[in-house]
């Protein structure tokens, strides 16, 4: 064992610092949650209506540090609105906005529910929670209905009752076994007692998803105008009837940044509807400036008022923060807002990070888990830096992703679906119109992001 000295420079970040990119990450919901925590715990902030007071720029550091020596500092408030709508608007408009963002309930919520609504006997309670707790995601019985019984010793014949039961429920086709299953539950749920429709099911699934038509037709000996309909039925089931719960979807999202077209020019709002608008409280900033407090009293105020002027900056410097990256960002992907998402062109963090003259992480912060409502939809901030192909020397212009998928996705729906085209087709017809040497494997790869099956299986035969 041996002591050695050594000597290194290290760059350490301030808590006020790490607040403030703390700050600058958080989405427009997890905004308001902290600031409401904030008001709840510290005493030195206060929530006020914007037309009730004069708004003036923020204090200097100069002046905080005055203040916190107990010298008088300038009367400055925090805050800013160009709202000019009443308070009972803005209140509706919250709570609608509130209403956008609940959480749907999850699969187990649902099917717990209607459980307790039709089980006869507590048995029957404990075994249909048994298994419910074995359902995945989608929809399926994961554990057999053997293992369970086995594990938790209950009667073969009374767990098959109540699968039988909970395979009632809705969604419907839940607690299936396997996908006949499922889309068999389905048609017993609506009454449809078809035996071919039910043949097809069980033994010509594969094929439905090939769509080999004319080989049902042949082997059941029934016309392919028939075989035609029934197959449209069995499209419109759903083979994962749980997908639709999933605990963490949210149901809509609330845009921090809002793009509007106003008078031909791409105006940026930042939304701050939904996040209170806060101050200083004036009587606790006068007992500071008095200086008759006791020591822990006064310390305590101190660093309330201290936590309270980082919170105004934080918010402060987000705000302003994303208003630059945004504007750069509308700058570059212009002709996208206006026209088609499709027309985004590459862009990176480092790109808009040299053009503000921040670093590459704080744009990254930025983006982050933050939506923009444009005239085209709501889309992710992220989703305008879409990645590059290389570039193409003859136009000496790169070409993203997205334009690429768009262009598949194009050549698919015009495709002859009696000859559909393969990867490779749909390489030669991307190297024609771009000149880029993109490979079958990447083609494959923005097929399935765009969840288009492969030639064999679009084939209609």
């Amino acid at each position: 064992m041996e002591i050695r000295q050594k000597l290194e420079l290290r760059k350490l970040l301030a808590p006020e610092m790490r607040q403030s990119l703390k700050i600058l990450a958080l989405p427009l919901l997890d905004l308001k949650n902290l600031v409401d925590e904030e008001l709840l715990d510290n005493p030195l902030l206060e929530e006020f209506q914007p037309d009730e007071i004069t708004l003036k720029k923020s204090e200097s550091q100069e002046n905080l540090e005055k203040l916190l020596d107990g010298l008088p500092p300038a009367e400055e408030d925090y805050g800013k609105s160009l709202d000019s709508t009443s308070n009972e608007e803005k209140e509706s408009k919250h709570d609608f906005a509130l209403g956008l963002i609940t959480k749907k309930m999850s699969l187990l919520d649902i099917l717990l529910r209607q459980l307790g609504m039709f089980a006869e006997t507590d048995e029957e309670l404990r075994i249909g929670q048994e298994i419910i707790g074995n359902i995945d995601e989608n929809g399926y019985l994961k554990t057999s209905l053997d293992e369970i019984c086995r594990t938790s010793n209950f009667p073969q014949d009374q767990a098959e009752k109540v699968l039988a039961l909970i395979q009632q429920f809705e969604p419907a086709g839940v607690a299936c076994r396997d996908i006949q299953e499922c889309l068999l539950i389905q048609l017993r749920l609506t009454n449809t007692n078809d035996p071919i429709l039910e043949e097809i099911i069980k033994n010509h699934l594969d094929d439905v998803a090939k769509k080999n038509y004319s080989k049902i037709a042949k082997e059941l000996k029934e016309p392919q105008e028939k075989i035609d309909l029934l197959i449209k039925q069995i499209t419109k089931l759903n083979p994962k009837p749980g997908r639709d719960y999933c605990a963490d979807s949210i149901q809509q999202v609330i845009p921090d940044v809002v793009i509007e077209e106003i008078d031909e020019k791409l105006v940026i709002i930042i939304n701050n509807e939904n996040i209170p608008h806060l101050m200083i409280n004036k009587s606790y900033r006068e007992m500071i400036k008095k200086g008759n407090l006791d020591e822990p009293t006064r310390e305590f105020l101190t660093n309330k008022l201290r936590r309270a002027y980082e919170i105004l900056r934080a918010v402060s410097k987000r705000q302003s923060t994303l208003r630059l990256v945004m504007n750069t960002i509308v700058e570059i992907q212009e002709q996208a807002i206006r026209e088609d998402l499709s027309y985004l062109k590459p862009l990176t963090f480092a790109q808009v990070a040299e053009k503000i003259e921040m670093h590459e992480t704080t744009v990254c912060r930025v983006v982050m888990n933050k939506y923009a409502q444009t005239p085209s939809g709501i889309i992710a901030l992220k989703d305008f830096f879409p990645s590059r192909l290389r570039q193409n020397d003859e136009q000496g212009e790169s070409i993203s992703s997205r334009q690429i998928k768009s262009l598949i996705k194009d050549l698919i729906d015009e495709e002859d679906k009696k000859h559909p085209l393969s990867d490779e087709d749909i390489v030669k017809s991307v190297q024609e119109k771009y000149s880029l040497p993109v490979a079958r494997r990447t083609i494959a790869k923005y097929r399935e992001e765009l969840k288009i099956l492969s030639s064999t299986y679009r084939k209609e035969r």
